[in-house]
């Protein structure tokens, strides 16, 4: 993919929405995203880097919640890395409200699926976090919500996820984020993420690098996240994280992203 194109359109690590609170029901969100990393060396690699890796990812999402209970969403990302370039990925992915604190019950609980298409050309990037070709993962996710009057003030979850490709071993992933929100105006997120691959290997063979499925991977990010209302066109968010711990991975990676939430109904 020429660099030219990613300029046309206005990402992160497994993006697709994983909350447990879901949209108005009909209602659907289109999530347009540019995300940016580098890093400059790579856990028990061999060899070692000797130059920068940078990663432009453009993401384009589209979700629904119908009923309301239930939310779909689908995405398709391109990417142009320091070695290759190209269609990245594309997944599919259905999430199931249990409970929902906003309505009265004690928290908010969702489960999920969701399967990725993984290009084998942009595998062979460093920054490409996908084991397979077809990635299939089953996730949960639990939070509450705390309000002052019609708005909600403070939330916090976590998430647990468990994966497995076509090929390779399985990975996991445990997220936790908190949120501040000013009057649906603004509102400030921190979040840690974790991924684990559980590969027999620990070297990170760069002369010949096929991809993370066969390799006992590690890593813990920690992030910012600002989001403000554009309203009745969404939400605009900047986010930056940095990686604080890699075993077998890319190490101190710095990641910014520009996002937009746009939602609308088609009824």
């Amino acid at each position: 993919m020429k660099r030219w194109l990613l300029l046309l359109l206005p990402a992160s690590l497994f993006a697709l929405e994983e909350k447990p609170w879901f949209g108005d029901f009909c209602e659907f969100h289109f999530r347009p995203l540019y995300e940016y990393n580098i890093f400059s060396k790579v856990d028990r690699a061999k060899p070692q880097l000797n130059h920068s890796f940078q990663t432009h990812l453009v993401e384009l999402e589209l979700d629904v919640t119908l009923p309301e209970t239930w939310n779909f969403a689908t995405e398709i990302e391109f990417a142009d890395t320091s070695k290759t370039s190209g269609y990245s990925s594309f997944a599919l992915q259905a999430r199931k409200l249990w409970l929902d604190d906003v309505c009265g019950d004690p928290i908010s609980l969702v489960t999920g699926i969701s399967y990725r298409d993984s290009s084998k050309n942009l595998r062979k990037a460093l920054s490409t976090p996908y084991h397979a070709q077809a990635n299939f993962e089953l996730h949960t996710a639990i939070g509450k919500e705390w309000s002052c009057g019609c708005f909600w003030t403070f939330r916090t979850y976590g998430l647990l996820a468990i994966g497995q490709g076509t090929e390779g071993y399985p990975w996991a992933r445990g997220d936790l984020s908190i949120w501040w929100n000013y009057y649906d105006r603004q509102q400030v997120r921190l979040f840690a993420e974790s991924y684990w691959g559980f590969g027999n290997r620990s070297i990170v063979p760069l002369d010949d690098f096929k991809g993370w499925s066969k390799i006992g991977h590690q890593s813990v990010d920690l992030g910012l996240s600002f989001r403000q209302s554009l309203g009745c066109y969404g939400w605009l968010r900047f986010s930056y994280q940095f990686r604080v711990y890699a075993k077998s991975y890319p190490e101190y990676v710095h990641t910014a992203v520009f996002a937009i939430d746009f939602p609308f109904c088609l009824f």
